[in-house]
């Protein structure tokens, strides 16, 4: 009996263990339009941060409001169902109502401003290759661990432009490594 029960046991974390790496129950994400980022990245020529340009300014990237997607869109004809919706929004002054995808753990702070401003990050390198989707995910293209941001934050040098041109100040501080301490970003 104990045989079996082992057996039972094993097969059961063999599968559980196989759905947290298939991310099977993970819920999945429908948004109210489906943006294609490729095309305003790859056609349009458009940064990330021409839509979300909070991710400058802020600790939060947060979704680009509806004014900013209306003020292309209200001027160019809607040649499709998503952008009548875009357009249907912008006329109505109503926010389009985007789902949150991507989510940290309550206890993490973490800053968009220092990471796209200061440290020039891509964007891709947290949130993977956005550009070349043709619809928003429903889940996270990258599941970011612990080990990743530790990992970063040991090999990040200062980019040139910043520790050539500076001031003393950003020179001093330029050759500093970035923190791994533990509060840096758990608070």
């Amino acid at each position: 009996m104990k045989k079996w029960a082992g057996m039972i046991g094993l097969t059961l974390v063999a599968l559980l263990a196989w759905a947290y790496l298939a991310r099977w129950g993970e819920p999945s994400v429908d948004q109210p339009i489906a943006f294609p980022h490729k095309t305003h990245v790859q056609q349009l020529k458009l940064n990330c941060t021409n839509c979300h340009q909070r991710a400058e300014k802020d600790a939060a990237a947060g979704r680009p409001p509806t004014a900013l997607c209306f003020a292309c869109h209200a001027a160019v004809e809607a040649k499709n169902d998503e952008m009548k919706k875009v357009r249907a929004f912008g006329e109505s002054g109503k926010e389009i109502p985007w789902r949150r995808v991507w989510r940290l753990p309550a206890h993490v702070f973490f800053s968009h401003r220092t990471h796209v401003t200061v440290a020039k990050v891509r964007c891709q390198t947290c949130h993977g290759p956005m550009e070349t989707l043709d619809r928003p995910p429903a889940r996270p293209l990258r599941k970011l661990a612990m080990d990743d941001c530790i990992g970063c934050h040991e090999k990040w040098e200062w980019p040139k432009e910043i520790t050539e041109g500076g001031t003393e100040p950003v020179r001093v501080a330029a050759g500093r490594r970035v923190s791994t301490d533990c509060y840096a970003c758990h608070r």
